[in-house]
């Protein structure tokens, strides 16, 4: 009888809606940037991986109200674990760190799952760029952005972040730094005037690692995404995702 409760209570934590932080309280915390995270030869690495799967399953375009296609985001996701261990193993870690360094408190004990939701390399081009204010990354716990180009490769594209007292606050990260922030922290990225930006972005959920290449609405059960998923992902290079 008590490993049926134990089983019966694991599943209906699992299938309950998972803690989420009210935006309100995001809006308090801050932003933590984790200087020299990805060392060159991490960087390069990663985006062999990202052309091998751009070659593979082509790429989402979008343009957040901006110029048709000027972002373009290959979805890594689940086969990161796969392709890059030891960088999957450092972003748990970082996330973690991070969580326990600055007494956020989200990644306790209680957590039924703690997975990556989406692994993200983007390439924004200029008349790009993410420019809505109160932005937020919805059903993740925390999001870790990389800068993986050197920022004088372009103008503008700068990192913000809605605070509580209203006013827009800017922060500049070099290439192989990071930036982890709780994921319902109002954010937006300014419009790229010249060049080109690139960046990983990885969001930590309390949910089951989807297998889906976009970004995953449903943290437990079966997913329902539109895309079948199959080991390799369809090709799908014209999807268009509205997030």
């Amino acid at each position: 009888d008590n490993v049926r409760m134990v089983v019966l209570g694991s599943l209906a934590q699992r299938v309950s809606a998972p803690r989420l932080t009210p935006q309100a309280v995001a809006q308090q915390t801050g932003v933590v940037c984790l200087r020299g995270f990805l060392a060159a030869d991490e960087i390069e690495e990663l985006h062999s991986v990202a052309a091998r799967l751009r070659a593979d399953i082509g790429e989402v375009e979008r343009a957040n109200g901006l110029k048709k296609g000027s972002w373009k985001t290959v979805f890594i996701n689940h086969r990161l674990a796969d392709l890059l261990p030891g960088f999957h193993s450092k972003l748990h870690a970082a996330f973690r760190d991070v969580d326990a360094s600055v007494g956020w408190q989200l990644l306790d004990s209680h957590r039924a799952d703690l997975n990556l939701r989406v692994a993200e390399y983007h390439v924004i081009e200029e008349q790009g760029g993410l420019p809505i204010p109160k932005h937020v990354d919805y059903g993740s716990l925390m999001t870790l952005d990389i800068m993986l180009s050197p920022t004088s490769d372009f103008e503008g594209g700068i990192f913000q972040t809605l605070e509580a007292d209203g006013s827009l606050a800017s922060h500049h990260f070099e290439k192989g730094d990071a930036l982890v922030f709780q994921s319902h922290k109002y954010h937006c990225v300014s419009p790229i005037s010249s060049g080109r930006r690139n960046v990983f972005i990885a969001e930590l959920w309390e949910g089951l690692p989807r297998r889906c290449p976009r970004r995953c609405t449903d943290p437990w059960g079966a997913c329902y995404c539109a895309f079948r998923p199959t080991e390799l992902y369809q090709r799908h290079d014209r999807y268009v995702e509205r997030k």
